[in-house]
């Protein structure tokens, strides 16, 4: 009987090849805070996530039934990632007589790194007491990234030496064809060029990079967005705008890109045409504009100000530069006001 149960086991065997087991999920986490009768747990479905998951967020809260606990603002402490949802609970009165109340937020990453959950405080009181504050710690979170490890982390080799091809000598007759055959070709462009394209005029030539993006930007001022209060709409028109002269100006398909993916791209290609402080100032500007369109981060004017200089002092700084003089910057105000131009 044994014998048999050892071979129904064996790999191969009675039921035919198994299928690989699932890889195991990110675990979760949870801390518990306490402070007088109030009693505060924070959950986290994942401690490691990769980019691609949602990431769930449950506050848990008990107190005895004649305390009067407050929840933190829903949302405000949390602008690092996006807020894609999040509920209240009523509270309820459980058996032990303490009241339960929850609140469940689905948290979604930007990009990958290093993360945290904010401390969170909650305030509570009797009546005729003073109110009193319980406060967590933060709780450090590792999102993962999608790309291979041999994708992130590239080494780049110095190129070999030249190496030295053998020389075989060539017939004469091979030689005399080669020379024919080019003639021939050349006589037969020059054909094409006289009497087939002699009437074609050449188009003008493409404009700069920079004179698209300068007139896309004048456009953008004009319309005052942000005095409209429809500051995410001027947040996602200005992005659009450097993406397309980084398109037009160094050749990389940045409109189709996440953010991630062109900072991926830019990190290991673009040192021959980016110094150190363009990177940076690239960076900083695809950065902020995320939080203003995907985390509803609401900016003051000060900083939308500032992201508009930044488009345009990377734009004037990597224009290609006319033969003689430098170039005259074309904007000379801010978006912040209604006569930008």
């Amino acid at each position: 009987m044994l014998a048999a149960l050892a071979l129904l086991a064996a790999p191969g065997c009675g039921g035919g090849k198994k299928a690989a087991p699932p890889p195991p999920a990110s675990p979760g986490l949870e801390k518990t805070f306490e402070r007088g009768p109030v009693k505060v747990t924070v959950r986290l479905d994942k401690k490691e996530p990769t980019l691609a998951d949602r990431l769930k967020l449950e506050l848990e809260v008990l107190s005895e039934a004649s305390v009067k606990v407050t929840m933190p603002p829903a949302g405000t402490e949390l602008s690092s990632f996006g807020v894609v949802d999040y509920t209240t609970s009523q509270p309820e009165l459980r058996a032990e007589g303490r009241l339960r109340q929850t609140r469940t937020y689905v948290l979604e990453p930007f990009l990958s790194g290093k993360y945290e959950i904010p401390p969170l405080v909650f305030t509570f009181t009797r009546d005729g007491e003073p109110e009193h504050r319980l406060e967590t710690e933060a709780i450090p979170i590792e999102v993962r990234s999608l790309l291979p490890e041999d994708a992130r982390n590239l080494d780049i080799h110095d190129i070999a030496g030249p190496v030295d091809l053998p020389r075989p000598a060539l017939p004469w007759p091979a030689i005399l064809s080669a020379v024919l055959l080019t003639l021939g070709l050349a006589a037969g462009g020059w054909w094409w060029w006289r009497f087939r394209l002699r009437d074609q005029q050449a188009g003008p030539p493409p404009r700069p990079a920079h004179e698209i993006a300068f007139e896309a930007l004048r456009g953008l001022v004009g319309e005052d967005l942000p005095g409209a209060g429809r500051i995410k709409e001027f947040y996602q028109r200005l992005s659009a705008i450097l993406r397309r002269y980084i398109e037009d100006r160094f050749g990389v398909h940045a409109p189709g890109q996440t953010t991630e993916e062109f900072l991926s791209w830019q990190s290991r290609h673009a040192e021959s045409a980016l110094d150190h402080r363009h990177q940076a100032l690239l960076t900083e500007f695809l950065k902020h504009c995320d939080l203003v369109k995907f985390a509803e981060l609401q900016p003051s004017e000060a900083e939308i100000q500032k992201t508009f200089d930044a488009c345009k002092a990377f734009i004037l700084e990597t224009q290609v530069q006319p033969p003689q003089g430098p170039p005259a910057s074309p904007l000379t105000s801010t978006p912040a006001t209604s006569d930008a131009l």
